[in-house]
């Protein structure tokens, strides 16, 4: 029973409907060729501080492509997301060493 609920047509739909513009970007990276993949991360950095939150709690929930690309776009962001990684650093012990990475490369 429970495999025919979750192969349901219509659960699917609202589970897709729910994911955020930027997860629908991340899953279009992941399995992207590096040109749209470049386009892909001008799109999100020209949305500048809106995905901020979610490429944080990305990074300290994913890895590979998605970390790499979201360690990127924060770096091109630049020091306006400063203050998001100094405050997910402090609440997240395990983040620290990433923070002061993205920290050291906006700053330089």
């Amino acid at each position: 029973m429970q495999a025919l609920l979750e192969n349901n047509p219509i659960s699917f739909y609202k589970s897709e409907a729910l994911k955020s513009e930027f997860e629908k970007l991340m899953e279009r990276a992941s399995e992207a060729e590096p040109t749209l993949k470049n386009k892909i991360e001008n799109e999100i950095v020209a949305k500048g501080l809106k995905f901020v939150p979610e490429m944080i709690e990305h990074m300290q929930t994913s890895k590979g492509i998605t970390r790499g690309l979201c360690a990127m776009c924060l770096i091109r962001i630049g020091v306006s997301c400063v203050s998001f990684i100094e405050e997910a650093s402090i609440l997240n012990n395990d983040f620290q060493w990433i923070a002061n990475y993205l920290l050291n490369e906006i700053r330089i």
